[in-house]
């Protein structure tokens, strides 16, 4: 790329979180690097990493200025909440640098080099927009797949999120929850605090290396998600439909049938959830609109949108 055409302005600062990358650390710097609008400051936090991730990003940051590089301890206990408190140590690390947005980038992602250029003309477009992010495209050795599609209005893959600064701020950054779903949890409390949610189908997010149900992890995967939307507060009624729609995704029929179980087991065990009640209703209310909009007609759907759920009283303060 001509270096004429690679712009620092001060618009994002981002994030990166990893572990054992070593195999996609390089791909990832290689991809910010081609931005044609760079970041004015990349933090990537090495979360306990036993491979040799930590020295090849150092090894890369010393050419690029924009780039930093930090290290947590290693042996700290490992769950789905370590990751957060890696983002939340990076959050204090950019506090200071002004910028407009801030961004989250998974390591295992690859982006187009104007990927970050069109996003943040679609944030200028549309000043009530909060969070948005790309469509993640999951491959796969003999495929690739879209899980997330019928979501764009309500969901940003945790992996790409990026912020309007100030609505980040608004909703207290990540919460660690060590089930996982910090990303849905951001989801809410951004349309909890009256901001747009948008991932843009024309800007496409390449996932490397997607979670998905490997034959030897099937149930234990299905019953951890299952418990997961649980914990995250879902719509019973919205969870069996939303697995009922994945019936057909590999593998066939029992990654939903273990992800239903998960939900029932952990309904039955009344584990006390890490989100308070009134995002639990919100995010219900919202979820059963999504519900009756899927089985109206198109003529009825304005009267659904007209009943979206209030968010926040004066949360905005623009």
């Amino acid at each position: 790329m001509n270096k004429k055409e690679i712009v620092h302005d001060g618009q994002y600062v981002l994030i990166s979180v990893g572990r054992n990358e070593e195999a996609y650390i390089e791909g990832l710097i290689d991809t910010i690097a081609a931005q044609k609008i760079r970041p004015s400051l990349w933090i990537f936090v090495d979360d306990g990493s036993t491979d040799r991730t930590y020295e090849r990003a150092a090894a890369r940051a010393k050419n690029l200025p924009f780039l930093q590089i930090a290290r947590m301890p290693v042996g700290r206990p490992r769950n789905f909440s370590s990751k957060v408190f890696a983002l939340q140590h990076a959050c204090e690390l950019v506090k200071n640098t002004p910028s407009e947005f801030i961004g989250f980038l998974d390591a295992d992602m690859k982006l187009e080099p104007d990927y970050y250029q069109q996003l943040i003309q679609c944030f200028r477009l549309d000043p009530q927009l909060g969070l948005g992010g790309g469509t993640v495209i999951d491959q796969y050795p003999d495929r690739t797949e879209n899980i997330r599609q019928g979501s764009e209005n309500f969901h940003v893959a945790g992996g790409v999120q990026f912020f309007r600064r100030q609505c980040f701020d608004q909703i207290g950054g990540y919460l660690p929850v060590a089930t996982g779903g910090e990303d849905t949890i951001a989801d809410v409390m951004t349309m909890m605090h009256g901001w747009k949610i948008q991932a843009f189908k024309e800007l496409t997010a390449l996932h490397l290396r997607p979670e998905g149900f490997g034959k030897a992890n099937v149930f234990r995967r299905g019953m951890r998600w299952g418990s997961r939307f649980y914990m995250l507060g879902y719509h019973p009624l919205f969870y069996v439909a939303q697995c009922a729609r994945r019936l057909g995704r590999r593998p066939i029929m029992i990654g939903s049938v273990c992800q239903l179980l998960g939900f029932a087991v952990a309904t039955a065990k009344g584990e006390k959830r890490p989100v308070s009640h009134e995002f639990v209703r919100f995010l219900r209310e919202m979820q059963m609109l999504r519900l009756r909009e899927t089985f109206m007609g198109s003529t009825q759907r304005k009267a659904a949108n007209a009943a979206t759920p209030q968010p926040l009283h004066g949360s905005q303060t623009r």
